[in-house]
């Protein structure tokens, strides 16, 4: 059940995000609303993990082979984010976010398939099949 609120929740706060992504860049630069963002997420995460994960006062494990791969996802986030303030100063933000989330979930079960050997059930199948239609419906004039 955690699985489902964190989910909810986080999908609620990406919406919220994409809003306010919209707002600023009204009246600000894609660059510089960019920048006030990331450092915003810098500032909180590290009082948040100063605050609650113990492994820092040691130290940060440098030797461990995830770091590439956290690194590599740093990069993706970093492009998605500048894409989605493109997407959100030239379009609407309701139509961004019925692409930009159902693709999501599309990418996202399709990766795992492909690259994480995870399983597509019927439900699954037939989510991917919905969110393709509703994609079509959005974009389609």
């Amino acid at each position: 059940m955690k699985v489902v609120i964190y989910s909810v929740v986080s999908a609620f706060m990406f919406a919220i995000t994409f809003l306010l992504r919209k707002q600023a860049a009204r009246t600000l630069s894609l660059q510089t609303a960019y920048i006030f963002e990331s450092i915003t997420q810098i500032i909180l995460l590290v009082a948040i993990f100063a605050l609650t994960t113990p492994e820092l006062k040691r130290g940060l494990a440098t030797k461990e082979a995830g770091i590439g791969l956290a690194l590599l996802a740093g990069v993706t986030v970093t492009i998605g984010v500048f894409l989605n303030y493109l997407a959100l100063k030239s379009g609407l933000l309701s139509r961004v976010v019925a692409i930009t989330s159902p693709a999501q979930i599309i990418f996202g079960v399709l990766l795992g398939l492909l690259l994480a050997g995870e399983n597509v059930g019927t439900k699954q199948g037939l989510g991917i099949i919905l969110s393709i239609a509703g994609i079509l419906l959005i974009v389609s004039k």
